[in-house]
């Protein structure tokens, strides 16, 4: 697709770019499109598409994090064209502005798993349309803003422990490489997570456990770090285990094996900080 092939006053903006592939928008349109860089990998996004699919419906419905709704899958040299023909999960948010009043997208990232340095000489690299957020950061945003809908911070934590227990337990994915955003062109108050081709089944076992916790910290910390006494980290605490089905003491006891063993890798590596 070109510029020439859309309505004049609409473009076609390349977003991100990963070792996959490249993600695009049209701007004035609440659409993405993801396209692979190499033909030959095109199964990988295949199979991404099908992981999305997957998780908008057994994730997505009633959630703080919202996933984005995978439309359609398209390979020119595969018969038939794979479409994603579902309708929107209820309780799905459908805020929308107006396609033309749509500015282009920015997104927050929400790094609630670590402390981005201030001060010194600024950064040349800035780019509002990829911002990153910690939750000092949010917190100012929060006290700036006179009215406002934006959630608060313990609301937030709470939802991405929500999101990941869904992922783990109703999905049964191990969540790895997933991103924690708000902003976007489409909505007046979006947070969205963003999926990637990485992520990978797990069989819902303890004996699997440690798949989680690599996935976990292999992630960029958008995650509150998992020590007991962060005030943070139990709101997201108490959001997972509230995503796993409470009727079922086997799942609880997976959820809580689960967040014992973060804990107790985040406070090896705190020993092992101290100790360097």
């Amino acid at each position: 697709m070109s510029s020439s092939d859309t309505n004049p006053e609409w473009k076609v903006v390349a977003i991100g770019r990963g070792s996959l592939a490249t993600v695009s928008i049209l701007t004035g349109r609440p659409v993405a499109f993801k396209h692979v860089l190499v033909l030959q990998r095109a199964p990988e996004l295949k199979a991404e598409f099908e992981a999305l699919c997957s998780l908008y419906h057994s994730c997505n419905t009633n959630a703080f994090f919202s996933i984005p709704r995978p439309l359609a899958y398209y390979d020119p040299d595969v018969e038939p064209t794979f479409v994603f023909p579902m309708g929107t999960p209820p309780g799905s948010s459908t805020r929308t502005r107006r396609p033309s009043d749509a500015p282009v997208p920015s997104l927050c990232r929400l790094y609630f798993g670590k402390i981005i340095a201030t001060g010194g000489r600024p950064n040349k690299f800035f780019n509002s349309a990829n911002f990153p957020l910690d939750v000092a950061r949010y917190t100012q945003v929060l006290s700036s803003v006179t009215s406002t809908t934006l959630p608060s911070v313990e609301e937030i934590a709470t939802g991405m422990g929500e999101m990941l227990g869904r992922l783990h337990w109703l999905a049964g994915y191990d969540g790895r490489d997933i991103e924690f955003v708000m902003g976007g062109a489409s909505f007046s108050r979006s947070t969205q997570l963003i999926t990637t081709s990485k992520l990978r089944s797990w069989l819902r076992k303890k004996e699997d456990i440690k798949q989680l916790v690599d996935a976990f910290f292999i992630n960029d910390p958008y995650y509150p770090r998992p020590r007991a006494i962060d005030p943070i980290y139990q709101h997201f605490r108490t959001g997972y285990i509230n995503a796993y089905p409470q009727q079922s003491k086997e799942a609880v006891d997976v959820a809580e094996a689960f967040l014992l063993a973060l804990e107790a890798e985040q406070a090896q590596r705190d020993a092992r900080d101290i100790s360097i």
